[in-house]
């Protein structure tokens, strides 16, 4: 009788368990996440239309417009997340660059941020901004190598 080693992409039962109840728990800390974004976004939003009918600071109304649609992409990524338990880089790169501009957005006094950081802000749009544009030459070239050989996904 030879003793050889288990493989190492083969898992005991108690190892497969935990990592069963570890995904569940994953994926339950994900969905919690998600339905809080949702009612942030519902208050957020009630909260807009209170600042509007109350008064209107074209600045604010900004600002918690871009809040609302930086959560709903956060909210779409956790959705994502939940359907195919993997997110594509092409969507956190967008929500990166919509974080950034509400931030340039809502910096009125552009010298008080200095130029090392406005440097960094830029740089770190451009690093997201070639993300993005690799991510969508990725995804059009896996398009066209289905169109041209007739393959379903």
């Amino acid at each position: 009788m030879s003793i050889l080693p288990k493989p190492k992409n083969e898992l005991t039962p108690l190892e497969s368990t935990a990592l069963n109840w570890l995904n569940f728990a994953f994926d339950l800390v994900v969905v919690v996440l998600a339905i809080l974004t949702m009612v942030y976004v519902l208050y957020t939003i009630y909260d807009l239309a209170e600042l509007m009918v109350h008064g209107f600071d074209v600045e604010e109304v900004l600002h918690r417009f871009l809040l609302i649609i930086i959560l709903l992409e956060l909210f779409e990524l956790l959705t994502l997340y939940i359907k195919e338990h993997h997110v594509s880089m092409r969507r956190v790169a967008e929500l990166g660059v919509v974080a950034i501009v509400r931030k340039l957005v809502i910096t009125v006094d552009y010298k008080a941020l200095g130029w090392d950081i406005l440097i960094g802000m830029a740089a770190l749009i451009f690093a997201l901004g070639w993300i993005y544009v690799q991510e969508r030459r990725r995804i059009s070239e896996e398009e066209k190598f289905i169109v041209e050989h007739g393959l379903d996904r």
